[in-house]
């Protein structure tokens, strides 16, 4: 029996447009990737948030089972280990992130609308970025080493002498200038990417006005790069909150309890105590204070409309 192919492509046609009418086009080719996104990603928070309220532990497993919010009463709101590592933490996030943005930003002025001169520097001052986390760790525990480093070297032929990794002040400082060496090209780039793609207009118009260079950096060039620097920061502060390899390869939380941080205590009580219930309470209460901290920032700098 013959077809006719002319009416099944007619047939096929309206078909096809009557389920674009019920759900449009971009979500039907969308929905395959934001469901294998939405298990992958939502499948180990609700996990977790199921073993924060458990006392399981990797040796003895559950003994009483499901305990609701004892984890977060003692491990977290009475837990002075985990305070002193939220202070720590916000210490670090605040010093790197200023540090990292000021040091970024003057560099990548350095650089913009100079081609010859970022040609040959500009790979150099990249080249962090592809040191993985834990060789950076390591290769600044040599150099800060008592002994050994070149940086306690140094610093002795002019009369200071500093134990880095006993000094609990220092111990810190030391995985911040790790951190600093690391992240900064990475607000070099953004800052740099920014800058260039400035109108030159509202600058010309500036100097021809009389302004100096440092008038037209601060009145016209900064309030343009607004959206990039808050984005840049936005990033550096979800990242720096994660902090750590560094602490891994250079204190391991050391001296005493001097440079642990949020997801240092959460590892050490996890995977080191075995409280994986503990653990993952202090996790989430972790992510829920970073995001409570981007939600501020979000909304307080006035994002949601200039940058997002």
């Amino acid at each position: 029996m013959a077809t006719d192919p002319g009416g099944s492509r007619e047939q096929a046609s309206r078909t096809l447009g009557d389920l674009q009418e019920v759900v449009p086009l971009r979500w039907t080719l969308v929905a395959p990737a934001a469901l294998l996104l939405a298990f992958v990603t939502l499948l180990p928070i609700l996990y977790l948030g199921y073993l924060s309220a458990t006392d399981f532990n990797v040796l003895r497993g559950m003994t009483e089972g499901v305990v609701g919010i004892q984890n977060y009463t003692s491990a977290v709101l009475e837990s002075n280990e985990f305070h002193n590592a939220l202070g720590n933490t916000a210490v670090f996030i605040a010093v790197v992130v200023t540090v990292q943005t000021v040091l970024g930003f003057l560099l990548a002025l350095l650089l913009w609308g100079r081609p010859k001169r970022r040609k040959y520097v500009l790979p150099v001052l990249l080249t962090p970025m592809f040191v993985s986390w834990v060789a950076v760790g390591l290769m600044f525990r040599f150099m800060f080493e008592d002994g050994i480093g070149i940086v306690p070297l140094l610093l002795s032929q002019v009369g200071v002498n500093i134990s880095w990794f006993s000094d609990p002040t220092y111990a810190l400082v030391a995985i911040m200038i790790a951190d600093i060496w690391e992240w900064t090209p990475f607000m070099l780039i953004l800052f740099l990417a920014g800058l260039e793609s400035l109108p030159e207009e509202p600058h010309e118009a500036a100097r021809v006005d009389g302004a100096s260079r440092l008038e037209v950096i601060k009145d016209v060039t900064l309030p343009m790069m607004f959206p990039v620097i808050a984005v840049a920061v936005f990033i550096r502060i979800v990242e720096a909150s994660k902090v750590f390899p560094k602490v891994l390869a250079m204190t391991e939380g050391g001296p005493g309890s001097a440079t642990e941080t949020g997801s240092w205590i959460v590892y050490k009580i996890g995977f080191r105590f075995n409280d994986l219930g503990v653990a993952a309470s202090q996790a989430v209460s972790l992510t829920l204070m970073v995001l409570g901290l981007l939600y501020v920032f979000y909304w307080s700098g006035g994002l949601q409309k200039d940058v997002f």
